[in-house]
């Protein structure tokens, strides 16, 4: 879930220059104003501890994540909370708010990289359309698996059984070897163009030089199979 945010004439100026394949420029972090995480676990206070041990990794991430995922003209929300309650599903974004089913966290307190996939869409701030839903997952998750949890955690698409659409880890996976592959910068591009509103196919070609189809082709062919 999302809620709309207006986006100023210069910044969209600014992305269609990044996503075009300019020079995407960010303000270094030591001269933005410090960011505030708030963690709430009011209605189930038995996660206090748990709701510590996730504040004191956002506090360190999410500034990481906003480097990560730049924009001239835009500047990522300075206060972040998160919520703890009894829900279904494992967690939501909307605006600067992340909820997260505590039934969830209690059962596998070692998922805090869920967390940081939320984070992730917090700096991303997509309001406008065309934005595909299988790309705003994997760049999440390509920051969650392909940053923050270790290498070993790393998820290994097999042939036959994935596709580079397929959302989530799968996408991720699709957007690492791309980006590896292709161009340094094509993460940046991508996230540019979404939360700009700009975001075509045609995003894809003006980086590395193939369309999104053809370099899906040959990620899934190279991909190992399954044993």
């Amino acid at each position: 879930m999302r809620v709309r945010w207006m986006v100023s004439a210069a910044f969209m100026v600014s992305a269609v220059a990044a996503a075009t394949g300019g020079a995407v420029g960010s303000e270094p972090a030591s001269s933005r104003p410090a960011t505030e995480i708030v963690v709430d676990t009011t209605a189930v206070p038995e996660m206090a501890a748990y709701g510590k041990r996730v504040k004191k990794v956002a506090e360190q991430w999410y500034p990481k994540i906003i480097n990560m995922l730049p924009g001239d003209g835009f500047e990522a929300p300075r206060r972040v909370t998160i919520v703890f309650k009894e829900m279904e599903g494992v967690a939501y974004t909307q605006n600067d708010q992340i909820t997260c089913s505590a039934k969830w966290f209690k059962e596998r307190p070692e998922d805090v990289g869920a967390v940081v996939h939320e984070l992730a869409h917090v700096v991303q701030h997509y309001t406008t359309v065309p934005r595909p839903g299988w790309l705003v997952e994997g760049i999440a998750d390509y920051v969650r698996w392909f940053v923050y949890e270790p290498e070993t955690a790393r998820p290994h698409p097999k042939a036959g059984k994935a596709h580079y659409d397929g959302s989530y880890r799968t996408s991720a996976a699709f957007l690492d070897w791309a980006q590896r592959t292709y161009d340094p910068q094509l993460i940046v591009k991508l996230n540019t163009a979404c939360r700009s509103g700009i975001y075509t196919n045609e995003v894809w070609k003006t980086a590395t030089g193939k369309s999104m189809e053809e370099l899906g082709k040959e990620w899934e062919a190279g991909l190992p199979t399954a044993k």
